[in-house]
């Protein structure tokens, strides 16, 4: 753990790469907006002058929409968004193939496997509300994310609606329109058809009423207009009926007062886009040029990049990629903190996200976890650009200086690369030691997804593995350990099973000494190792004997519950109530456990300590087998989960006044290190005010060595305060009474 920062106080400029998602709003179009509301505010269906004004405004917005897509003689209403506008042609085509007695699992409703998840998730809830109870069924995509036009053309005649992308959101990759086009209406010439046009318009040229599309939305906020505002292109000859029903705005297609501000400044965007003489928008040519260069500097900083998506199937403005090595949060945390706006377009989830879009391609699962999706918007300009590449360009020196990647550059050790280091993949945890005087490491546990990790900081900081330790063995093979060992070129000999050298009771690392404690139950072989410096205890690696707030299962081939109960005995004999027990699974982000917090959160653990017979507790510890023989996913493990808090959240405007009630408060920033180099806490905060760095990478570290003090209140931060919240529980856990969360972390800072 390092002191306070020395690192000048000052911002990083925000770098935003995420137009996909929404995109900021013009000034035209804002001041469009705002001309509406104070001058112009009337309401189109008065029939005094200044609904008259506002008519056409309204109108004039609708002619550059219908000239924009080329939608000839074709319906255009405004709605709140392409949401709006997918459900509406959703119901509309399956009213009318109800209608037509159309219904029931013979008739099929196709999408597109990579279509935005609003179009599938429609599909379902609207043949459910309507009972059409048609069959709601996946087109399959190929590796290039190409919709499979056999499929199609084998379904289609059955099919009452299909539903395709123009462009993908994840992805970039485009469609065949004349190909898709040609393989559908050979197939059944009067089947529904839905084209998400969302990601398409600004980007290429579009002749709706050239096609036999029946429905069409958009979305403004995608192309620099407001939030809440967006159009829906009808087919003439395709049935409507409307989704919402009142005054009979929009010709009676789509009832409410229409969001006139939000079509004025959306008029605004079409404007400029149909302008030949203009400047906001750049031809196809810059941006193409835009990625290239965006590329070029992505893999200054990653030269192991792969693109998940590219040439000839994509639109130039987005740029999905993977990194070996790395997961989607990964790269996000990196370069949030250096101010630069990306993401995942993955799925959230309590494991790692993994992306639907890249699942349905058939990539491999390491692309799918990894994948980043970097968009930028037609309008960039050369100057913004510019800055972008530069400002991911800089995180090459991060990336070095971390062991992100290797490199051949001299290391540097730093706070991760020191002491104890629980690395957590998760509910996984592995542990690295390391004496950064000898530059010498010892790895315990080791999980298959964190190898990368452990050998880039080894390779990296230029450690010799003194020891590969593993603290149980079930019946299958550890492969974990053996593909470390390759990956390292460390061959140790005269080792036995568990990695620990044959003939040594003790292993001394810097002022660290390792001992080992045979402590079966989990499995016949396992075994505890003691971190003692100076013939003090300071922690225990328990395996999976001791989990943070539960105890290990034993109904495994080779498990004991009356063997673990001896282990557990036998290992409390040798170390104190408050001694750290680190173990292999953390399945209540808890970090680690002692004796006494085992007692106090589960009655069963303290059964086991007080030595009570097994006969006394077996059947609580059978119904804790059977539900983790009922689980969907394994654990080695039942945890019971306490309550624990923050003391308080606190928001950007309290930070001043809690140092005023409290002097001594230390802020701790508990991102990882190579966040704290990209986007320093400090620049965030009064110059008064001192930063203590500690990740959660060394919380356990810093509870061994006792670097915080339970008594002084703390105030912790990341970078959207999940994290940080994480941390003052593990922190109330082990006896902070006074630790604070700052509410939104450093994204309310900014």
């Amino acid at each position: 753990m390092t002191a306070t920062h020395s690192i000048p106080r000052t911002r990083t400029a925000e770098v935003y790469l995420d137009n996909n998602a929404t995109t900021p709003v013009l000034p035209v179009a804002a001041a469009a907006a705002m001309q509406c509301m104070q001058q112009q505010f009337g309401n189109p269906s008065s029939s005094h002058a200044t609904g008259i004004k506002a008519k056409a405004t309204l109108e004039q917005a609708r002619s550059l929409a219908r000239q924009l897509i080329g939608a000839g003689k074709g319906r255009i209403l405004f709605t709140s968004g392409a949401t709006e506008g997918i459900q509406s042609s959703v119901v509309s085509a399956m009213l009318a193939l109800r209608e037509q007695h159309r219904g029931g699992p013979a008739t099929l409703l196709l999408y597109g496997a990579t279509e935005h998840k609003a179009v599938p998730e429609s599909l379902k809830h609207w043949n459910s509300v309507l009972q059409l109870n048609a069959t709601v069924v996946a087109i399959p995509v190929d590796e290039n994310g190409q919709l499979n036009l056999a499929f199609i053309h084998q379904h289609a005649p059955a099919a009452g609606l299909i539903c395709t992308m123009i462009a993908n959101n994840e992805t970039g990759i485009t469609q065949p329109l004349a190909e898709l086009e040609s393989c559908i209406r050979q197939a059944n010439p009067t089947v529904y058809w839905l084209v998400d046009c969302v990601q398409a318009l600004g980007k290429m040229a579009l002749s709706l009423a050239e096609t036999t599309i029946d429905y069409a939305p958009f979305s403004g906020h995608k192309l620099y207009a407001p939030k809440g505002i967006g159009f829906l292109y009808v087919r003439p000859t395709a049935p409507y009926q409307p989704f919402i029903t009142g005054g009979g705005q929009e010709g009676g297609l789509r009832s409410g007062t229409e969001n006139l501000p939000g079509i004025a400044a959306l008029g605004a965007v079409l404007t400029e886009l149909q302008r030949t003489d203009g400047d906001v928008f750049q031809a196809e040519a810059m941006l193409w040029q835009y990625r290239a260069e965006l590329l070029a500097a992505l893999r200054y900083v990653f030269p192991e990049l792969v693109l998940n998506s590219d040439k000839p199937f994509i639109v130039a403005t987005t740029l999905n990629f993977s990194v070996p090595g790395f997961y989607s949060k990964d790269i996000m945390d990196l370069f949030d903190a250096a101010g630069i706006r990306i993401s995942s377009g993955s799925a959230c989830s309590s494991k790692v996200p993994s992306s639907f879009v890249l699942d349905a391609m058939g990539l491999a699962p390491w692309r799918s976890q990894g994948a980043i999706r970097l968009s930028f918007g037609p309008a960039m300009t050369p100057a913004e650009c510019s800055l972008a590449c530069n400002a991911i360009s800089t995180l090459k020196a991060v990336v070095n200086r971390h062991c992100l990647v290797v490199t051949d550059a001299t290391p540097t050790l730093e706070i991760h690369a020191s002491g104890l280091l629980q690395l957590k993949h998760e509910d996984s945890c592995s542990y690295l030691l390391i004496d950064a005087d000898s530059a010498k490491a010892i790895v315990i546990d080791p999980v298959p997804a964190l190898l990368n990790r452990i050998v880039n900081i080894i390779q990296g900081r230029q450690l010799t593995l003194l020891a590969l330790i593993d603290t149980h063995q079930h019946i299958t093979e550890h492969s974990a350990s053996k593909l470390l060992r390759q990956a390292l070129h460390f061959e140790p000999v005269n080792c036995d099973s568990f990695g620990w050298p044959l003939a040594t009771e003790q292993l001394t690392l810097g002022r660290y000494q390792l001992t080992r404690l045979s402590t079966p139950g989990h499995c016949s072989n396992a075994i505890s190792i003691l971190l003692q410096r100076q013939q003090q205890v300071l922690a225990v690696f328990v395996g999976d004997l001791i989990l943070p707030g539960g105890i290990g299962r034993t109904d495994l081939a080779d498990g004991s519950a009356s063997q673990l109960q001896q282990s557990i005995l036998q290992l409390a004999q040798q170390i104190t109530a408050d001694t750290l027990l680190l173990s292999s699974h953390d399945y209540g982000q808890r970090f680690a456990t002692t004796l006494g917090l085992a007692q106090q959160e589960s009655q069963l653990f303290a059964k086991l300590l007080a030595a009570e017979p097994v006969a006394q507790w077996q059947r609580e510890l059978n119904a804790q087998t059977a539900a983790l023989q009922q689980a969907s996913h394994y654990y080695c493990g039942l945890v019971e989960v306490a309550p624990t808090d923050a003391s308080r959240l606190i928001d950007k405007a309290e930070i001043t006044a809690l140092l005023v009630q409290q002097p001594a408060l230390q802020v701790v920033d508990v991102r990882e290190p190579h966040e704290q180099t990209a986007g320093p806490l400090a620049g965030y905060l009064p110059a008064t005010i001192k930063v203590l760095e500690l990740p959660l990478s060394k919380f356990c570290d810093a509870l061994i060595n006792q670097q915080l003090d339970p008594t002084r209140p703390l105030m912790l931060v990341c970078r959207s305060g999940n994290r940080s919240l994480l941390a003052c529980k593990v922190l109330r856990r082990f006896g902070f009474n006074s630790v604070y969360n700052l509410s939104g972390g450093m994204a309310m800072l900014a």
